[in-house]
């Protein structure tokens, strides 16, 4: 399954190259009529894309001389998104990126979007059973069946870390993947015994009684880069004047995200399916665009102990700073 896994990420990827965008993923960025260079961001609906809103709507983006227009798509078209040129930018989890460079995949993560909450208890990634759960504590999940959202991607990643640190050896059990709207489905028929929820579905389903078993960022901290902003070696080779405009303006609009939590509230029903009384309640990461090489490190050691990686990761390659 791994394997399969990486081997579809790679194919992806040379697909796009092959025919998205005649080879124009290392072009230099020229500017528009206004003066302006124009940018496209790839962005996944969700609330860690925020401060992605937040650089076009504040102005930081204009600020920076860049006219950036935001398209939102699934996961698996972000890293072939940049890698074929389609965009120049894109939004994706660290431990993707390490296992896409592992496979020689020649994407790398230029700025930071969100971190862990250092405090577990906070984060946004729970590991939830039903209120009459007779699971008590992470030692009780050997030999049972536990829902996860995508299997080997961070909230997976995350929770077989946190299962490790408190002593529960992953491999003992059983992950189902099951998206994260049908987890509370799921947890009341007992089709599974616990769910890897991520919000705003953890405010939703401890609001209806479920219960908090372990946190997902057990044994993580701060340091450790959760959503990350992307590009091609390619562009970023071409167009590094570019890319420091970008980190600039992401870095501003993230320590606004993290000091108005509540704007972000208000903002994530605009672009993404969160009801309002949902977002209004859900836990937010912490906005960060700073990196850390030993955060880095970290997850590439998830990604060798779960045998995920091809080969050694050179952590510090899956990063670039300005």
């Amino acid at each position: 399954m791994k394997r399969r896994l990486a081997a579809i990420l790679v194919i992806a990827v040379l697909t796009l190259s092959a025919c998205g965008s005649g080879g124009t993923a290392g072009s230099t960025a020229k500017a528009d009529g206004s003066g302006k260079v124009s940018v496209s961001v790839s962005a996944i609906a969700v609330a860690a894309a925020a401060p992605i809103e937040i650089a076009v709507r504040e102005g930081y983006f204009a600020d920076e001389g860049l006219d950036a227009k935001i398209s939102y798509a699934e996961p698996a078209a972000m890293i072939p998104s940049v890698v074929s040129g389609q965009a120049q930018f894109a939004m994706l989890n660290a431990p993707a990126v390490l296992t896409a460079r592992s496979n020689s995949v020649p994407a790398v993560a230029v700025a930071g979007i969100s971190a862990p909450d250092p405090d577990p208890n906070k984060s946004y990634i729970q590991l939830l059973v039903g209120k009459d759960s007779k699971l008590r504590e992470p030692a009780d999940l050997e030999g049972k069946t536990v829902a996860v959202d995508t299997l080997y991607q961070l909230p997976d990643l995350s929770l077989r870390h946190a299962l490790r640190t408190k002593g529960v050896d992953p491999s003992k059990v059983k992950f189902v993947e099951i998206p994260f709207p049908q987890m509370a489905d799921a947890l009341k028929k007992g089709k599974v015994d616990a769910v890897n929820a991520a919000e705003p579905f953890v405010t939703s389903q401890l609001a209806a009684g479920a219960r908090a078993l372990l946190s997902s960022t057990e044994g993580q901290n701060g340091t450790w880069p959760h959503t990350v902003m992307l590009t091609s070696e390619q562009y970023l080779g071409k167009n590094k004047d570019v890319v420091g405009r970008f980190n600039r303006a992401i870095a501003k609009a993230d320590a606004y995200a993290q000091k108005n939590p509540d704007k972000v509230r208000t903002l994530v029903p605009q672009f993404t399916q969160v009801p309002e009384q949902a977002a209004q309640k859900m836990l937010l990461p912490v906005f960060t665009a700073s990196f850390e090489a030993k955060g880095w490190q970290a997850w590439a050691d998830v990604l060798t102990k779960e045998k995920l990686a091809k080969g050694e990761i050179a952590a510090d390659e899956g990063f670039s700073t300005p």
